[in-house]
């Protein structure tokens, strides 16, 4: 499946095989598309859910992936899941990725269809869309080592032409390891970023955790919250090139710049530019 101004670097990310008309496919980016804007532009406040594989098994409690004890996300094997099973189902919009699995796996566990793919929003961040339609007004809510590299990049004028905008609004940093474990120290951190900021629309990217703090975020700001996961790792130049819809993304490098604290999930880096 194609979307506007993206590209796949593999038959399986090209198929999406949850997807039988491509028609309506597209015509549902496009809806997408008008509701972000819409609710934007009015000040609304509402959150946008990512659900795939990896939530799959961290809501079944299958410690596989990176649901698994001491991966990204959690140190704790013996888990008490439910503020996350609680939190998932206050979301506004709950998105799923486009793969038949996955979709199978929403509807069992939801018993609804998504309310729109997360394609979508991979889309936009590599399109570029976002930055460039909500530029002025645009925060990200991510890793703290990603969010200091993504405002290093932003010194960069060529990274800011790339992204067609000029620069994020604002950064809330989270601790990158284990946050679900420490749900109340992450909301504590939300509740003093978001008081402070100016923006009216962040991207999410935190792991798991999304899954118990994103529907609490509506409580300290009226924004547009939608979860793009790995896509901050685009904005920090670290994306696995294949991925949906990153085939052509380049990812920016800093020159002199120590990334050993960053956590990089693969590193198939097809393009790669310093600056």
């Amino acid at each position: 499946m194609k979307l506007p101004g993206t590209n796949n670097t593999t038959n399986i990310q090209s198929q999406r095989d949850g997807i039988n008309d491509h028609e309506t496919f597209l015509s549902r980016y496009h809806e997408y598309k008008d509701l972000i804007k819409d609710l934007v532009d009015k000040n609304k406040s509402k959150t946008f859910y990512k659900f795939s594989d990896g939530e799959y098994f961290w809501l079944c409690d299958r410690q596989v992936g990176s649901a698994s004890a001491g991966r990204r996300d959690s140190n704790i094997s013996d888990r008490d899941l439910t503020p996350f099973r609680e939190g998932v189902v206050q979301n506004d919009y709950l998105m799923c990725q486009a793969l038949n699995e996955h979709v199978y796996w929403f509807k069992n566990m939801f018993q609804i269809d998504p309310y729109y793919y997360v394609d979508y929003a991979y889309a936009l961040c590599v399109n570029k869309w976002f930055t460039n339609t909500f530029n002025g007004k645009i925060g990200l809510i991510g890793a703290a080592p990603k969010m200091d590299l993504i405002k290093n990049l932003c010194k960069k004028q060529e990274y800011l032409d790339y992204l067609e905008f000029d620069g994020f609004t604002d950064y809330i940093s989270m601790p990158q390891r284990y946050l679900c474990d420490n749900l109340e120290h992450g909301e504590q951190i939300l509740a003093d970023g978001l008081t402070e900021s100016d923006c009216d629309i962040f991207l999410v990217g935190i792991g798991h955790a999304q899954q118990a703090l994103l529907h609490r975020m509506k409580k300290y700001k009226n924004a547009v919250y939608i979860v793009v996961g790995s896509m901050i790792d685009a904005y920090a130049g670290v994306q696995d090139n294949t991925r949906p819809y990153c085939g052509d993304w380049m990812n920016f490098k800093l020159k002199e710049y120590d990334y050993s604290d960053i956590d990089i999930w693969k590193e198939k880096f097809l393009n790669l530019k310093e600056i």
